[in-house]
């Protein structure tokens, strides 16, 4: 698959910003959520011939690309990560060891509407109306297309360079919302989602074929109004986990509340599916979850782990996010809820060529806080690898003052195991105007890093990318 954009586009210099003449004025903000590491940039920029310290794998060539919130605009006092903020992809582009940096937001019809008028003119999304498609939450590569992902909205598609083609919406067969977290099956290559609607509860389970044609659809009705940010795969079902957040927009204040006498409602969705009736329902313990790592399936077993929350508030934190693993049983509907570890993390990835079947490990960003310093929820100090077979824990810490987000796994080309591969972030350094992207080799994960690359700017704390190679 080749990249459409070459790593030595035109630009005048290494360091070369790209800033519309009439881009608004820069400010500051007292948010917390607009501070640290989640300070929002407001250049975009394209940087080519980019100095890498250490040595770069052999053979890996290709696109790393993350969206994450990053308003242009100051916003409301409501304002929260990870729900608001317009969406901003920044991409490093590597072939044959030469590196570029390029960042664009994504130009959706409220984006525009707003750089138009010169001020805010959406507000947050726990504010009153009016909202805005953020198109914050991910960018997936699937059937030629690059999607910029927000559940809050459709789907955005951008060209290789990041340049913003237009909202997409697969023919006009989706007409909602569209998931921030489909999944894509590495040996079928079908993208498989569940959109959600917090207003109503009605579900879609959708399913586009390796071609990009939206073959299945099938709506059903959620037991309640819940958060359906992240979904499981295995090789004959989507897992959906209905948490007991309930989402009742007629409330005073934050329109949900954590109402664990309900329990956890699981929906096993038949991936073939064509009507709601062929979804099992199976109730578990109360518990909260953003984001799942990998589940699999044998015989009447269905295995999920997830970083798990004991509850969850629009208000305050939880008080405890640990690794856990689900066991459902799907002959009797019993579920069994085994941790794994008590230490916090999230954003869990794994080798996709594994995804929705057996993986042996899991990598996360893990909550390490050092001494003296003030923690972001959504950053975090270090990147774990878990083994998911005997719990085995292998961390990497990062240095004083700095921190990671996701942690990408992305295959060795010459590596034939499933550990085998490298494990891929940018990095931010508190107090420093400039970034960093860093590799790590997954099989050595305390190591040092096999190569870091300079940014001349930094990049603010995200959420979800994926590696395209070239």
């Amino acid at each position: 698959m080749a990249l459409s954009v070459p790593i030595g586009l035109s630009v005048a210099s290494a360091h070369a910003s790209v800033v519309p003449d009439d881009r608004p004025p820069e400010w500051t903000s007292q948010n917390p959520f607009l501070q640290g590491a989640f300070a929002p940039v407001f250049d975009e920029r394209d940087d080519i011939d980019l100095h890498i310290e250490g040595e770069w794998p052999k053979g890996l060539n290709g696109a790393f690309m993350r969206n994450g919130p990053n308003p242009e605009f100051e916003p409301d006092a409501h304002y929260g990560y990870p729900f608001d903020g317009t969406g901003m992809v920044h991409a490093l582009f590597v072939q044959d060891g030469r590196a570029r940096y390029r960042n664009r937001w994504v130009r959706t019809k409220e984006f525009v509407e707003e750089r138009a008028a010169g001020h805010r003119i959406y507000n947050s999304s726990f504010a009153a109306p009016p909202h805005a498609n953020l198109a914050n939450t991910n960018i997936v590569h699937h059937a030629g297309r690059y999607l910029a992902l927000y559940e809050g909205g459709s789907a955005y598609q951008l060209d290789g360079n990041l340049n913003t083609v237009g909202s997409f919406d697969f023919g006009g067969r989706l007409t909602g919302n569209m998931t921030a977290h489909p999944k894509i099956d590495p040996r079928t290559r079908e993208l498989l989602s569940i959109e959600y609607d917090l207003h109503t509860g009605a579900i879609l389970y959708a399913r586009i074929s390796a071609g990009g044609v939206l073959d299945r659809a099938v709506p059903f009705q959620a037991p309640w109004p819940a958060m359906i940010h992240d979904i499981a795969i295995t090789e004959r079902h989507v897992i959906a986990i209905f948490c007991p957040l309930v989402f009742d927009y007629s409330r005073k204040g934050p329109p949900a509340e954590w109402e664990p006498q309900r329990g956890t409602m699981i929906a096993l969705v038949p991936r073939d599916a064509t009507t709601a009736d062929q979804i099992q329902w199976i109730k578990g313990p109360a518990f909260f979850n953003w984001h799942t790592v990998n589940a699999f399936e044998h015989g009447d077993r269905i295995e999920v782990v997830l970083p798990w929350y004991d509850a969850f508030s629009l208000t305050a934190p939880s008080k405890r996010l640990e690794l856990h693993r689900l066991v459902i049983h799907t002959s009797t509907g019993a579920v069994e809820d085994h941790a794994l570890d008590d230490q916090a993390c999230e954003f869990g990835r794994i080798n996709e060529a594994y995804l929705g079947r057996k993986a042996r490990y899991g990598y996360v960003g893990l909550r390490d806080p050092r001494p003296g310093e003030r923690w972001q929820s959504g950053a975090f100090e270090s990147i774990a690898r878990y083994d998911l077979t005997t719990g085995a824990k292998v961390v990497h810490r990062f240095p004083k003052g700095v921190t990671v987000c996701e942690p990408l796994f992305v295959a060795d080309p010459h590596g034939r195991g499933e550990a085998d591969g490298f494990i891929l972030s940018f990095t931010h350094e508190a107090g420093s105007a400039q970034g960093s992207f860093v590799v790590l080799d997954a099989r050595n994960l305390d190591a040092p890093p096999l190569a870091r690359i300079v940014l001349p700017r930094r990049v603010p704390a995200g959420l979800h990318g994926s590696w395209v190679s070239s």
